[in-house]
């Protein structure tokens, strides 16, 4: 049998198939970062999955032959040093395979061994494997490093087109008042205060579909901000396929994550264009499976296992 987990921030995913590729069991769990609830919470977090998963498939433990596991938190060395050994002295029968939760979307989506994955939701990542099986990786610590901060840096992106508003700098178009709408307030004077002095205002992250639907609209100032965010992205994938010596190959760019998936076409067709100026032969993709898909195929490749699955319902 063979176990995929998807360990994240917010929710922890895991898969369970027979060696025929039948699907044994699906569930979902807590959060599984160990920089958020801890080093020890986590691996017994990890030890009920696999006890838990097995159960419900009334299978015994010691059948499960290999483990994919894509954890969030899995950032340096050190940490695969901290919790791959732990891991795997929990489960000692079976093979284990640990890598970051933002290679998962390209393992469960590219035809290929080797390419890009961008998670772009809450945050960004963009991370590479090369024909080599070298990677590389974007450090996922927001804008201070470099990487795309997500639904959030669409919204501070409006604010701040919004001050201009203000100033009088710029004139108001669409996305100004679907600002104030969402704040639910009546003037940009009254949103500023209402950040300044911790009013009640709704969890910026939410107000990033306003910004891609008011691009699809053709507000001029919302199109600006999705063009500079797949630009930035697109230049970190660049820089992480240059990393893992992929910039003359074909390769697929698989994109998953909220903003990455549902933002407007003009995000797409930027990204494309962008990346294609660099990396002619890459392809942009969408994700259409969920990435513990990813963590299950890597654990079939731990053990030579290629069989083709039909995760169409999955």
């Amino acid at each position: 049998m063979y176990l995929g987990v998807d360990a994240g921030g917010t929710k922890t995913e895991a898969l369970l198939i027979a060696e025929n590729g039948e699907r044994l069991a699906a569930c979902r769990y807590g959060p599984g970062n160990w920089e958020a609830i801890g080093l020890d919470n986590a691996l017994a977090l990890y030890a009920h999955i696999i006890a838990d998963m097995c159960r419900q498939a009334a299978v015994d433990p010691l059948s499960v032959t290999s483990v994919g596991w894509g954890l969030a938190g899995l950032d340096w060395e050190s940490d695969h040093n901290r919790l791959a050994p732990r891991i795997a002295a929990a489960f000692p029968t079976a093979v284990h395979t640990c890598v970051n939760d933002a290679f998962l979307p390209l393992r469960a989506g590219s035809k290929h061994p080797y390419g890009v994955a961008v998670i772009a939701g809450t945050g960004s990542t963009v991370a590479a494997i090369g024909r080599t099986g070298r990677q590389a990786r974007t450090f996922g610590l927001g804008s201070d490093w470099g990487d795309f901060d997500g639904a959030q840096q669409l919204t501070r992106a409006a604010f701040r087109a919004t001050a201009r508003v203000g100033y009088g700098l710029e004139q108001a178009t669409v996305l100004t008042q679907e600002l104030l709408r969402w704040a639910q307030l009546d003037s940009i004077a009254a949103l500023a205060e209402a950040f300044s002095r911790g009013g009640d205002v709704p969890d910026v992250a939410t107000f990033a579909p306003t910004v891609m639907r008011c691009a699809d609209a053709g507000d001029a100032v919302a199109q600006q901000i999705i063009v500079d965010a797949a630009q930035l992205l697109s230049q970190n994938i660049c820089a992480m396929s240059h990393a893992v010596g992929l910039e003359d190959s074909a390769f697929d760019v698989v994109l998953a994550g909220g903003v990455a998936t549902g933002a407007a076409p003009l995000f797409h067709s930027t990204m494309r264009q962008s990346v294609q100026a660099v990396c002619p032969l890459a392809e942009i993709m969408v994700l259409r499976r969920p990435p513990v898909v990813g963590a299950l195929l890597l654990a079939m490749d731990a053990v030579g296992n290629r069989m083709q699955l039909n995760l169409r319902e999955w």
